[in-house]
């Protein structure tokens, strides 16, 4: 302190919030380090910190200026992890450039308002002020309130992040993908605490908040070394079920060539004619692979008839078609087949995708139909499961409903031992989408103790085991089939019988502890 200058003065400039240039730059710096993993699976370890330069900007900021930082910064994050939503607009789905780029900025915008009201929060309820579990605890319940609750198309979370790891992420049996969020976020407090920038924190308790992150890691660490060898246990003893998936790499231009669709048809019945030899029990083709349309009430599937020793059934990929009542339904769907071609089940997809497979409010603004002319017009599925003959209940999820927790979490609880996603990544082009789709699914497997098995048209294709573990993988864009044992099996855990408890007691905490405390410091006030 300079001698003219005061004591009072000197606190009152600490206290002065950082330039709105430097706190945007700093959030800007934090989104990058939570969208770093996207493009590179590696950089998993940035997100332990990702969230301390967002921490310091929030320092002494007004709850406005907050908003404004966090909404900027999941506005980023948005825009440069998921900017393939544009070339797949423009290219697949024939909407002009500058109205797809309106929309990729709206959606972002929309995206934004999550962590603006995170950081909004945080200023509201004073998260950095009061006793060391306050301000340690009310950070990542209050992330992961806003992770549960806001409705997103690709809920990239920072959990997901962790897949390469595989002794913290067993955690998600307990508490879904939230719990490894909230030991990040926590992970982030703590460093943040012991940054030397004012306002430090009393030695005490960055010190407690310290040890508090090391014991959670080490709890969590310790869990995943008690869990893994018993589910790897009871995958050992469980019996064996052979699986051919096609991967037949159809261009989507050349999957909406109407000549072309018996070609279509004999390549991917040549491909399974292929795998033969080493005796699957079940074939599967991706997400509307089958080229013709099959009306619901078709007892039989049209397939080339094989001369071999093995005979199995078919998971096969279809639109489906309802004429009979007062309007033409469609349905996105997945036909069990058996052997001799009779059609033993079927799944409808249930979550269609907005501005893919329907357009929002179309019912009531028509016009909005004349945004694109390839964007479906589907009707939504009841779900339910598909069962083998003498074998396993297999939960089909169809696109993008692998990256819904509450659907695989469904399957299991309908008596799903094994998941089955099909899917046509081809919509991506060559982006950076078929691996951030991978990782968001991945982690239904580890949820709910069961494989994952995703069979995708162009890639990625892969096996995905109930440790969260890819036991193999076809690469995108090559056109190739892959014949894996997997061990289907039951084994209850907390998350399917539960679902998001974690979630919602950070729900509630984030919400009820700082009126708590208010109260609390009232009473003591009047006392």
């Amino acid at each position: 302190m300079l001698p003219s200058e005061s004591p009072k003065v000197a606190k009152s400039a600490a206290q002065q919030p950082l330039s709105l240039r430097i706190g945007l730059l700093l959030a800007a710096l934090a989104a990058l380090c939570i969208a770093a993993p996207s493009f590179q699976e590696s950089l998993w370890p940035l997100t332990w910190v990702a969230l301390v330069p967002l921490f310091v900007a929030l320092r002494h900021s007004s709850a406005k200026r907050a908003f404004l930082l966090g909404w900027w910064m999941e506005t980023l994050i948005t825009w440069v992890a998921f900017h393939w939503l544009v070339g797949t607009m423009v290219r697949f789905g024939y909407i002009p450039v500058p109205l797809s780029l309106m929309f990729f900025g709206i959606i972002g915008i929309g995206n934004g308002l999550r962590l603006g009201l995170f950081t909004w929060w945080l200023r509201i309820i004073a998260a950095d002020a009061g006793p060391w579990w306050y301000r340690f605890l009310l950070p990542p319940c209050a992330y992961v309130m806003l992770d549960y609750l806001y409705p997103r198309v690709f809920p990239w979370g920072l959990g997901v992040t962790q897949l390469g790891v595989p002794s913290l992420i067993q955690i998600a049996d307990l508490t879904g993908v939230h719990g490894i969020t909230f030991l990040l976020v926590a992970g982030s407090v703590a460093v943040s605490a012991f940054l030397p920038l004012p306002p430090t924190p009393p030695v005490p308790t960055r010190w407690r908040m310290g040890l508090a992150i090391v014991l959670l890691l080490g709890l969590t660490l310790a869990y995943g070394a008690w869990r893994t060898p018993h589910v790897r246990q009871a995958m050992q003893q469980a019996p064996a079920l052979r699986l051919a998936l096609i991967q037949p790499n159809i261009g989507i231009d050349e999957k909406g060539d109407r000549d072309s669709r018996d070609a279509h048809l004999y390549l991917q019945a040549e491909m399974s004619q292929a795998t033969l030899k080493q005796q699957p029990d079940l074939i599967i083709w991706p997400e509307t692979m089958y080229p013709y349309a099959i009306p619901v009430q078709a007892d039989r599937l049209v397939l080339p008839q094989f001369d071999a020793s093995s005979q199995p059934h078919w998971l096969i990929g279809a639109l489906a078609y309802n004429a009979e009542g007062p309007q033409l339904q469609r349905f996105n769907s997945a036909f069990l087949v058996s052997p001799d071609t009779m059609i033993l089940g079927r799944y409808d997809k249930q979550r269609l995708l907005a501005f893919g497979e329907y357009i929002p409010l179309q019912r009531y603004f028509p016009f909005l139909r004349n945004i694109s002319p390839t964007i479906g017009n589907l009707t939504p599925g009841a779900g339910g499961l598909v069962t083998l003959p003498n074998g396993p209940a297999i939960g089909p999820l169809v696109c993008y409903e692998d990256i819904l927790p509450e659907l695989g979490r469904q399957a299991v609880q309908q008596g799903a031992t094994v998941l089955v996603n099909l899917t046509n990544n081809a919509w991506f082009g060559q982006s950076r989408a078929p691996y951030q789709h991978r990782l968001l699914a991945a982690f239904r497997a580890i949820e709910n103790r069961v494989y994952l098995v995703r069979v995708t048209n162009t890639g990625l294709t892969s096996i995905i085991d109930p440790l969260g573990h890819e036991q193999a993988l076809l690469p995108t864009d090559e056109q190739e089939s892959l014949v894996h044992t997997i061990q289907p099996l039951r084994l209850s855990t907390f998350y399917t019988r539960f679902g998001d408890v974690f979630a919602q007691l950070c729900t509630l905490t984030a919400l009820l502890l700082p009126l708590w405390r208010k109260c609390f410091q009232s009473f003591n006030q009047a006392g």
